[in-house]
């Protein structure tokens, strides 16, 4: 039997968190917590040349599991952004001014604030008790709607920068994160860093640091924040988290994230179970993007270049996300069209070859037509499904049903139906209600496939296939097409979705009390139609 960490006495409790240290009572746990509290976790950190630091779980992990919870250790604005409040991350509307519509402004450095309860919050106060001293005034003024400014890109910096003397702890941890300043510098944005960042630090500020400090501080956030969203979509942000930061990538990851409160607490939670011994992974891009669209957004953002199996395999699992129809080919009869892969994943140059005919296109033309393809989606009408229903009709002889473009077009689809005014569920025709279940049905195997697991992504789809399901059987058995019996059936199927998307998606902020009164409205259904 394992002993107890405090008294070394046969114990048969284990610590709750990483269930690697065993005590004899509840009292003894309590007493070793104080030490053991800065070991508790469910994972270790480890180091390889070719992936530096990265996280593996010290047990197994099961699904939907807390894996790691932490505060930011630092946050800013994004580079460039609309104005939002540098305490509280809010999106500004302006006032009016007299005559005119301008910000609120901080009294001191003038920066556009929320209001006075903002002006005078800790995150703001260093860097405009600094800014005051050095007779700095911002001159951000409201121009037209939607507009973005690139001074923000000195916050985030600075407040990194100041840490080095109100928490040098913190700032060595930061400042200890990967860079890739070497592979930055010389870019055009680098280059206007060294003119305005750096100008602004040293010379209106007069803080001692050289360029190269000042633009690896800038290049470490741009490897390695996250960008935060209030779930609301009030706020948006820059954070930097320094052990998610250790996180590995994978464009098939067993985890996902959360930020929970006012203070964004980075929460890790796993999408499947992770076996003990196993890397913990994350994905920094869109894993419903092809493997061309993800490669190179990997390389342009992180700049490394992703070798994960998702990424070698010229199928993306069967789903062929990237590829198009040959267009040889494509007037052929047979059932299932030939596609397009590339004869290499891994070297984005390599040519495009059919799986039938041997056809071959260049990469560049993958990469000219899905990128003029993108700029016809994202001219659609965001409110008009329509639009949506004839992208996937004028283009259905090159893009098949999986491709990430129809993909993210049937996305925009079940969001309209029956969400939006005009398209709620009680307006939707019997034909747009079996549309929407069809969608979902489609996107369900994408996500098994891509996104497996405990996902948010399944979690959302779940409960608007659960909601249509619903409404279908309602008029079903309305229409006198369903017995009591049948319709019982068909609302308990819903419930079974309905549970699974509650069990997803009841970490995410704000989605409790919604998701139980949804079971609470369909149980109550249910025992109608059992009466």
């Amino acid at each position: 039997m394992p002993a107890c960490e405090v008294c070394k006495q046969p114990a048969n409790q284990t610590c709750g968190g990483c269930k690697s240290v065993f005590y004899c009572s509840r009292a003894h746990q309590k007493c070793a917590w104080k030490d053991h509290k800065s070991q508790c976790r469910t994972f270790e950190i480890q180091h390889s040349d070719s992936l530096g630091r990265y996280l593996v779980a010290t047990r197994d992990i099961k699904q939907g599991e807390i894996i790691l919870k932490e505060k930011p250790a630092v946050s800013g604005p994004r580079i460039a952004c609309t104005p939002h409040c540098l305490s509280c991350n809010k999106k500004l509307n302006p006032i009016r001014d007299g005559d005119a519509l301008d910000y609120y402004k901080c009294s001191s450095c003038n920066w556009p604030l929320c209001g006075f309860e903002c002006e005078s919050s800790e995150v703001h106060r260093q860097e405009c008790k600094l800014m005051l001293a050095n007779n700095y005034k911002c001159n951000i003024k409201y121009v037209s709607p939607g507009r973005a400014e690139a001074a923000y890109c000195v916050i985030a910096p600075l407040r990194t920068l100041l840490l080095q003397e109100s928490n040098p702890e913190q700032f060595q941890s930061i400042m200890n994160l990967e860079s890739h300043l070497k592979e930055r510098i010389n870019t055009q944005l680098y280059q206007v860093f060294k003119t305005n960042l750096v100008t602004f630090v040293k010379q209106v500020l007069k803080l001692p640091y050289d360029d190269e400090t000042i633009l690896k501080v800038a290049s470490i956030f741009d490897t390695n924040s996250f960008d935060v969203r209030s779930s609301d979509g009030s706020s948006r942000f820059r954070a930097i988290y320094t052990r998610a930061s250790m996180i590995n990538h994978n464009c098939k990851p067993n985890t996902r994230h959360i930020f929970i409160g006012d203070d964004y607490i980075f929460a890790l939670i796993a999408t499947v179970p992770i076996a003990k011994g196993e890397m913990i992974t994350a994905t920094y891009t869109q894993s419903l993007w092809g493997t061309l669209d993800r490669r190179k957004h990997l390389k342009s953002t992180k700049h490394f270049n992703c070798v994960c199996e998702r990424c070698k395999d010229p199928t993306e699992y069967g789903t062929y996300t990237g590829s198009i129809y040959c267009s040889l080919c494509a007037e052929s009869k047979l059932e299932n069209k030939p596609m397009m892969v590339s004869t290499d994943p891994l070297n984005e140059t390599a040519p495009w070859k059919c799986e039938s005919c041997g056809y071959c296109i260049q990469s560049r033309q993958m990469f000219w037509g899905n990128n003029a393809l993108k700029e016809d989606l994202k001219k659609l009408n965001k409110n008009d499904p329509e639009e949506y229903e004839n992208f996937i009709k004028t283009y259905s002889h090159t893009l098949h049903p999986k491709n990430h473009l129809i993909v993210q077009t049937k996305l925009a689809l079940m969001q309209i139906y029956g969400n939006y005014e005009k398209y709620t569920l009680s307006d939707l025709s019997d034909e747009l209600l079996e549309r929407k279940v069809n969608i979902c049905h489609e996107l369900l195997e994408i996500s098994d496939k891509l996104e497996p697991g405990w996902t948010k992504f399944r979690g959302t789809i779940l409960l608007e296939l659960q909601a249509a399901m619903v409404m279908q059987t309602k008029r079903d058995f309305e229409a006198d097409k369903l017995t009591k019996a049948g319709a019982q059936d068909q609302l308990m199927e819903s419930m079974v979705l309905l549970q699974e998307a509650t069990n997803i998606l009841k970490v995410e902020p704000h989605m409790r009390e919604t998701l139980e009164e949804k079971v609470k409205t369909l149980s109550s259904l249910i025992d109608t139609t059992s009466a």
